[in-house]
């Protein structure tokens, strides 16, 4: 038997319902951790826009253990090792900015 695992940000989209979530752009683990006792589906970390650092995103991720928020994270370009890091780290999905049609 294969069981499957979905947080509830994919049960929310496959069943066509309301996501609610939050844009992280400062690095306080303290509001995350406030932040995850509401009723919030999905946790976007902006790392191109904001002044946060993989270390930054490392301890907020703490911060979201034990928790339903699917973390997500905005990268700051197109690189597939730097991406490869922060899926290391935990994040459930990755926005990548910088990405052009090929000719």
């Amino acid at each position: 038997m294969v069981v499957v695992f979905m947080s509830r940000l994919h049960q929310k989209i496959k069943n066509g319902e309301i996501s609610l979530g939050a844009w992280i752009t400062i690095s306080h683990p303290e509001i995350v951790d406030i932040l995850s006792n509401l009723s919030f589906d999905w946790f976007v970390f902006d790392l191109e826009h904001a002044p946060l650092t993989t270390h930054d995103l490392e301890i907020m991720l703490m911060a979201l253990k034990g928790s339903d928020i699917t973390p997500l994270v905005r990268v700051p370009w197109n690189d597939p090792v730097y991406i490869k890091q922060v899926l290391d780290l935990g994040v459930e999905g990755v926005i990548i900015p910088w990405v052009k049609e090929r000719p």
